[in-house]
């Protein structure tokens, strides 16, 4: 089992600091936060007062401002891990490769396990997004590797698919590099 802490530290070496991309529905993107997304967040103020007085902010570039790094940390604790009951998952690589999809794709990652437990587990759940009850047994159930392999595998098949949408396909290489480092640990 892995600490929020653990699992912050690795996902947040996905998301980089700061974006603003062209063809991302998120928009403005600092620390994975998307400002299109999320406009209510707290540390938009310091971003935007770091733009009034510093002007452009160059892409990737780290705000050195410690309350805005820990405002996306309690951003990442409650609207993932707390909301997807993480921390009710024994196996932490199954715990990792859950959490990294549900920060990179929100709802989405978490149908896509619902869908991998009744695809290959025989489990019969509603494809609703929460990971609840019945997802946690479900995911109980089954042996750690090969629900991680699966997962690994739907979420491969799901950037594929949602790259055909939009400018998606300029961020395939991005995603497929980021299931790819993640491993799963004995």
């Amino acid at each position: 089992m892995k600490t929020f802490d653990e699992l912050f530290d690795g996902v947040i070496k996905h998301e980089g600091y700061y974006a603003n991309v062209e063809g991302d529905r998120g928009g403005e993107t600092y620390m994975g936060v998307a400002r299109n997304l999320h406009p209510d967040w707290e540390g938009w103020q310091y971003i935007d007062a770091y733009k009034e007085t510093y002007g452009k902010i160059p892409w990737n570039f780290k705000i050195d401002v410690p309350q805005l790094t820990e405002l996306v940390k309690g951003f990442y604790e409650q609207t993932f891990y707390k909301r997807f009951k993480i921390d009710e998952i024994s196996n932490g690589s199954i715990q990792e490769i859950i959490f990294d999809w549900c920060v990179n794709s929100g709802v989405w990652g978490a149908r896509g396990v619902q869908r991998v437990l009744n695809q290959f587990f025989e489990a019969d759940l509603k494809m609703d997004g929460i990971i609840g009850k019945m997802t946690l047994a479900a995911i109980a159930n089954c042996q750690p590797k090969e629900l991680f392999w699966e997962i690994k595998k739907a979420r491969i098949r799901y950037y594929h698919k949602i790259a055909k949408k939009g400018k998606n396909h300029l961020f395939l290489e991005g995603w497929l590099k980021r299931i790819g480092k993640i491993e799963f640990e004995d």
